[in-house]
């Protein structure tokens, strides 16, 4: 299973920072041990990968995050549509003209 961890600055000084956790069985999110687990897996993986400690994360203000189950068919059709509903509005205010068949 795959799991998103996101930190965010509480501050509002820096962009959310995001890890992609992979686990061979899959954790119940309800359960906060469970939780707790892949949100701590998720701070080492982004502090290993910026050369950083947990403790820098701290000082620049990431005390927050979230987890999530990272379902990468689901990602991408919520984008197509997404994208598709902003091509429409983008062809219906005239900022953009439809591709010649």
């Amino acid at each position: 299973m795959e799991y998103q961890v996101t930190l965010f600055c509480k501050n509002g000084k820096y962009k959310p920072i995001s890890t992609i956790v992979r686990t061979k069985t899959p954790k119940n999110l309800k359960n906060a041990d469970d939780q707790r687990e892949i949100f701590n897996e998720g701070v080492k993986q982004i502090c290993a990968k910026r050369y950083i400690s947990a403790m820098d994360l701290a000082r620049d203000g990431f005390k927050s995050g979230k987890v999530r189950l990272y379902d990468k068919e689901k990602i991408a059709k919520e984008n197509a549509l997404r994208y598709e509903k902003l091509k429409e509005e983008k062809y219906a205010s005239g900022e953009w003209k439809r591709p010649k068949k």
